[in-house]
């Protein structure tokens, strides 16, 4: 199972193979590849957030301390039960 660690590192990788050659050949500027970096991280984290939070809906407090009530980890969206 690949952890947080290991995709970051692989979209850091995958972001050197796109905008490296991109830089070497003059077509952007490494300040431009940062603020089209940002933009990118922030989009991610956005579409992360949507699509980890799509479908789950809101709960009383008594039924959240139920023992069978399934929860959503906000981090990795994983449904497990308390």
């Amino acid at each position: 199972m690949m952890t947080s660690d290991t995709i970051w590192q692989l979209i850091r990788y995958a972001l050197l193979l796109a905008f490296g050659p991109l830089i070497t050949k003059g077509y952007l500027s490494s300040d431009e590849v940062t603020t089209v970096t940002g933009a990118i991280g922030v989009i991610f984290t956005a579409g992360w957030g949507v699509w980890v939070k799509y479908g789950t809906r809101t709960t009383t407090a008594t039924h959240a301390a139920r023992i069978d009530t399934p929860v959503v980890d906000p981090a990795t969206g994983k449904v497990s039960t308390n």
